[in-house]
């Protein structure tokens, strides 16, 4: 009887644990999207997006405007940017096994980013150097003595907490040079913060030929902002290599915020890194690949040039075009560029270090093509984007030419 009664028993509580399991079976829920949208407090052009989705096992992706790409999303909270006033759609994009479900709301940016250069005119400018990440960057193409330390003597002309130093004890022994032709008609000035330990002239020099250059006078043990005025100065005739600084002082003399001015930036015209008209390579072979110039192989309406850059290659993203430095900023608008290749594919433009991102547009073969990569709201300040890197994806040769940058 008592076997029995145990039996029974352990007969019982299997029921129970049966049902029990039963009723803890968890039942998978549908994606429900749903996200605020929040302006931060520093800076209203920066919007915090809060994703409320709600399901079971749920991924997300944005769409920051209408036109954009995808973006992978979190399941807490992004951030997007608009450098500029306008209205933008942001879409919400949320599913799992059951299927997907998404939501858009309209943003309203009222004003320009208030700490972006205006658009064109002669207050637009391109920073191209105050080393607060700690870098030379492209500020040593000499590879002399030149490195970044800390502020000597931090001041309301320059708070920074990194800035370039040139250490030398007789006149002219190293130079600040980035060996970039950035300097074109349309510059209107070139402004620098300088400091010298003993006192001096900075000359800036832009071209080849150094019987030419601007002087200006510095009073040391502190730091003095010089404006070098270029408008109508730049001949295009003239070929402008560099960006170079040069310290007449015994001392050694520090510089930083060199900031390049000129009316085509941020306008219509863009500012072009690569037409190969020289026949150099220039910056555009960063890596040391099988890259040259050459003849157009195909004259046409698209692209008229009597130069282009070659990659020569057998299997795809063998060989790029890349130029270190960092070009694009937040205010980046788009980036061009003329392309023909032999066989078909796509061309990659990679702006990050992380080769897991990057931006794919399909080349039709046997003819120039202009493709058109869309920055627009793409670019994050807190992100570095060390240089510019075109990779086909292609098994043949391919070609680029008129490689043009814009901001907004």
């Amino acid at each position: 009887m008592k076997k029995q009664y145990i039996f029974l028993l352990i007969s019982v509580l299997s029921v129970m644990w049966s049902c029990s399991t039963d009723e803890t079976t968890v039942v998978e829920e549908m994606p429900k999207a749903a996200f605020t949208a929040t302006p931060t407090n520093e800076n209203p052009n920066y919007i915090v997006l809060e994703n409320q989705s709600t399901g079971t096992n749920i991924m997300s992706s944005w769409k920051f405007k209408e036109d954009g790409p995808f973006v992978r999303g979190s399941q807490s909270s992004d951030t997007t940017y608009y450098p500029n006033e306008g209205t933008y759609k942001v879409t919400l994009y949320t599913g799992n096994n059951l299927g997907v479900d998404t939501i858009s709301q309209e943003i309203i940016i009222e004003q320009r980013d208030p700490d972006l250069p205006p658009i064109g005119g002669d207050d637009a400018f391109l920073l191209l150097g105050d080393f607060e990440d700690g870098e030379v960057g492209d500020w040593n193409a000499w590879g002399q003595d030149v490195s970044v330390v800390s502020n000597p003597a931090g001041s309301a002309v320059n708070s920074s907490d990194l800035v370039l130093k040139m250490t030398q004890t007789e006149p002219w022994q190293n130079s600040a040079v980035r060996n970039i032709p950035q300097v074109t008609s349309f510059a209107t000035k070139i402004v620098v913060d300088v400091y010298f330990e003993q006192e001096g002239d900075l000359k800036l020099q832009i071209e080849g030929d150094f019987a030419t250059g601007y002087f200006q006078s510095v009073t040391p043990g502190e730091w003095v902002t010089l404006e070098y005025t270029l408008e109508g100065e730049v001949d295009d005739s003239t070929e402008y290599p560099w960006i170079l600084f040069q310290g007449n002082t015994s001392g050694s003399y520090y510089i930083d915020n060199i900031k390049y001015y000129a009316l085509d930036i941020g306008g219509d015209n863009g500012t072009v890194y690569g037409d190969f008209e020289d026949e150099q390579v220039g910056d555009w072979n960063a890596w040391n690949q099988d890259v040259s110039v050459i003849a157009n192989p195909a004259v046409d309406a698209v692209n008229s040039s009597d130069f282009v850059l070659l990659m020569t290659q057998v299997d795809p993203f063998s060989v790029n075009a890349v130029r270190n430095g960092q070009i694009v900023g937040v205010a980046a608008d788009k980036i061009t560029v003329d392309v023909y290749f032999e066989q078909a594919g796509s061309l990659k433009l990679q702006l990050e270090s992380d080769f897991e991102t990057g931006y794919f547009l399909d080349v039709e073969p046997g003819k120039w093509v202009t493709l058109e990569y869309d920055l627009n709201g793409q670019i994050d300040g807190s992100i570095e984007y060390p240089w510019v890197v075109i990779q086909g994806n292609t098994p043949g040769n391919y070609y680029i030419d008129n490689i043009t940058y814009y901001e907004q």
